[in-house]
C-alpha cells in the first residue's frame, strides 16, 4: 500500500535556524504545519508548542477550533515563562479528517491548497485552489478594496500578519472550512517559505506530474530553493482516501 502523505521541513538558504514545525499524526488523521514568526524570539519554540499543544488537545477530543485556542493558550504560558520569549508567535494551519472528508482550520499566512477536478469522479481537469485567507496587511487591504488581487503577493507588507496564535490581544480569528474528499484530490499544507518562491502553475504543474508522493513534495521544496529559498520551508501532501 503506497503511502497517503509525504513531509518535508527545510531551513532555506538564508535563514540560520528552521523555526518551522510539522506534525503528522496518521492515527488521529491529523495534519499542520506552524511557521515561527520570522525576526521574533524562539519562533521555534512557538510553532513547536503549539503544534504539541493542537496534538494533545486533538487527541483528548477537542474540535479544531478548541484546539487552535489550546495552541494559542500554550504560547501565551510560554511567553511568560520563558525568558526572552515574550514577543514569540506563529501561523498554524492544520486538518484533521472526518467520516468522509475533512475540516480545515488556519490562523495566519500559512496555507492550504487543494488540487482537485472539476467533473465528478475525476474526469475534469485537474485544477489548484486556496483554501486559506492569509491573515495580512496585504490581504486586508484587498478585501478593504485598496488594493488588487495581483498586488497582494508583491505588497511590502504581505508578510505582517494580522492574527497569529500567541498574539498579545484576546484570541486570533480562528478560520475554519468543512469540505468533502472527491476521488483523486490531493492536499497541500505548506508556510511561506513555499508560496513565496513559487507559483501557483509551477504548484500545479508538480502536484500532477507522474511522480511518487515523495518525489512530488521533494520537487516542491527544490523548487523553492532554486528560486531562492530565502526563508524556511514546511509543506505536507496528503492524498484523498477516496479512490
Amino acid at each position: 500500500m503506497s503511502a497517503r502523505f509525504y513531509s518535508l521541513s527545510h531551513q532555506g538558504l538564508v535563514r540560520t535556524s528552521n523555526q518551522d514545525t510539522i506534525l503528522t499524526d496518521e492515527v488521529q488523521r491529523l495534519w499542520a504545519v506552524a511557521d515561527g514568526m520570522g525576526g521574533h524570539q524562539k519562533g521555534d519554540l512557538a510553532s513547536g508548542l503549539a503544534c504539541a499543544a493542537l496534538h494533545h488537545a486533538i487527541k483528548q477530543g477537542s474540535d479544531l477550533a478548541s484546539a487552535f485556542e489550546q495552541a494559542h493558550a500554550r504560547v501565551r504560558l510560554a511567553q511568560r515563562q520563558e525568558p526572552g520569549a515574550d514577543n514569540m508567535g506563529t501561523t498554524l494551519v492544520a486538518v484533521l479528517e472526518t467520516m468522509h472528508g475533512f475540516e480545515l482550520a488556519w490562523v495566519g499566512d500559512s496555507r492550504a491548497y487543494l488540487l482537485t477536478h472539476a467533473q465528478p469522479h475525476g474526469a475534469g481537469e485537474p485544477e489548484l485552489q486556496q483554501l486559506t485567507t492569509d491573515h495580512s496587511v496585504a490581504t486586508r487591504l484587498y478585501e478593504q478594496g485598496e488594493i488588487s488581487a495581483d498586488q497582494i503577493d508583491v505588497h511590502p507588507h504581505r508578510h505582517v500578519l494580522t492574527d497569529c496564535i500567541g498574539q498579545p490581544q484576546g484570541i486570533p480569528t480562528i478560520e475554519t472550512r468543512k469540505l468533502d474528499w472527491q476521488p483523486g484530490d490531493r492536499l497541500v499544507l505548506c508556510s511561506d517559505g513555499l508560496t513565496g518562491e513559487i507559483s501557483e502553475d509551477a504548484m500545479l504543474e508538480t502536484l500532477t506530474a507522474k511522480m511518487s508522493l515523495d518525489l512530488i513534495g521533494q520537487s516542491l521544496v527544490n523548487q523553492a530553493l532554486s528560486n531562492g529559498g530565502a526563508d524556511n520551508i514546511a509543506v505536507i501532501v496528503l492524498n484523498s482516501p477516496v479512490e
